[in-house]
């Protein structure tokens, strides 16, 4: 037994009568209308009709929703309490719908900020223009020896070291300054040969005998290239022809100056003649060596300029070039080895210090926005462009070359277009936040039935 209506006129009448009723009445008054018996009508119906399914098609294209200030992963298709902090839901703005061409780009959709958002989220635009590169290559590197001005000081005879002047590595010398002295039976021979060599060549000068004369002079000349090979200097041989006294100790100089290398002897020691003794270097020249990644290699030919800078100098320069590049890459760092001959006034610079390298490259113009102005967001660069006063849109670019704090724009831009120099990760964030509140899934859409 169904339900019953109080009506005024005849007291209670059954629900299901009035359903039955209504229907009737309905089909009447569009029946009369069709065959034109209630002018207008007609009209009406098909203007409400078409309103009816615009709305339909809007609501269902933009569904009203309903979110949490606080908590945005809720959201319902109508008013309530969040759940979760009991606060009331707000009605969400239906967010404009993503572009074919981001769709397409799979970019996030454009923002539209208000002047006063723009000045809270410091936003400053600026033109897409052509910029002069430096094409500064910058890159840690470390001093080095000169290898081509290393000096290996070796004993030309076989002895015992009797004293070492200089016994100490890092010891700056003088040419002709004494490293070492060396007793060698062998010399003490050798001085004696010479000595008596000068004798017959001195005796044979009254002789009557030409052939003679000339035999003797010919072994004093021998003997004495014999003591210069093992190392006697000449300022040596001529104190022996006229102290006529063989000397038992030999003293070895230093041919270069520089500094003290590596010692490799010590007082007492035998040494075997070509033993190594000392390595002397110069700090007037050093080398510079940096290490480039395979990409930047093509931005340092030889020859190219080069500018070295020390923490232990602030301010101070020293200039250079580029002398030598590595033909083979190394496989553990994937870097290629970079030599730089440098001058050192003042021997200001040491071996296996840590210094910065600018290489200086040849000037190109290009393309070029404000570092700044690039988003990375993963494998992607984009920018935002201001279309309109207060609206950016997202265009994905390609980057190449830095410096100046300008980045060279290689595709995606044009000159003139106007884009976000400062601010545009706020933008990005705020295009996130947008798409993530439109594509939340209606978690709570059952609550309060």
């Amino acid at each position: 037994m169904g339900v019953e209506v109080k009506n005024k006129w005849n007291g209670y009448v059954p629900t299901r009568s009035l359903r039955c009723s209504t229907v009737v009445a309905i089909g009447i008054v569009c029946m009369l209308a069709a065959t034109g018996f209630i002018p207008g009508v007609r009209n009406v119906l098909r203007a409400t009709t078409a309103n009816m399914s615009k709305g339909a098609g809007t609501q269902e294209s933009h569904p009203l929703k309903y979110t949490c200030p606080m908590h945005p992963s809720v959201v319902s298709d109508r008013p309530g309490t969040c759940p979760i902090c009991a606060m009331s839901l707000v009605r969400q703005e239906s967010a404009a719908p993503e572009s074919d061409a981001a769709a397409a780009k799979n970019l996030p959709g454009g923002v539209s900020l208000s002047p006063a958002e723009r000045v809270l989220a410091n936003v400053a635009t600026e033109k897409v223009a052509f910029h002069e590169f430096s094409t500064e290559t910058v890159a840690a590197a470390k001093v080095s020896w000169d290898e081509r001005r290393l000096t290996r000081v070796s004993s030309r005879i076989a002895g015992r070291v009797e004293r070492l002047h200089v016994d100490f590595t890092g010891a700056h010398v003088a040419a002709g300054q004494p490293l070492l002295d060396i007793y060698s039976p062998d010399l003490v021979v050798a001085q004696k040969e010479y000595l008596l060599a000068i004798e017959g060549a001195e005796g044979m000068k009254e002789s009557s005998l030409p052939d003679s004369q000339s035999m003797m002079e010919g072994l004093r000349d021998a003997a004495r290239s014999r003591l210069k090979l093992w190392g006697v200097t000449d300022a040596q041989v001529a104190e022996l022809a006229r102290m006529r006294q063989p000397k038992i100790i030999l003293t070895i100089f230093s041919p270069v100056s520089g500094v003290v290398t590596e010692r490799l002897v010590t007082a007492g020691q035998y040494v075997n003649e070509g033993a190594a003794l000392f390595s002397v270097a110069p700090l007037s020249s050093i080398w510079v060596e940096a290490e480039l990644y395979e990409s930047e290699i093509g931005r340092a030919p030889l020859e190219t300029p080069a500018i070295v800078t020390s923490e232990a100098y602030p301010g101070k320069e020293f200039r250079g070039r580029v002398s030598f590049v590595s033909p083979v890459v190394n496989p553990g760092t994937r870097t290629v080895k970079v030599r730089i001959d440098l001058p050192n006034p003042g021997d200001l610079l040491k071996p296996e210090m840590f210094v910065r390298v600018a290489l200086k490259g040849q000037k190109a113009r290009a393309l070029a926005i404000p570092e700044g102005a690039i988003v990375i967001t993963g494998e992607r660069a984009l920018a935002w462009i201001e279309t309109a006063p207060g609206t950016f849109e997202p265009r994905k670019i390609s980057v190449g070359r830095r410096g100046d704090g300008f980045c060279e724009v290689l595709s995606g831009l044009s000159e003139g277009e106007s884009v976000a120099a400062s601010g545009g990760f706020l933008i990005d964030s705020e295009s996130q936040l947008k798409t993530a509140h439109t594509e939340a899934p209606m978690q709570h859409a059952g609550n309060g039935r």
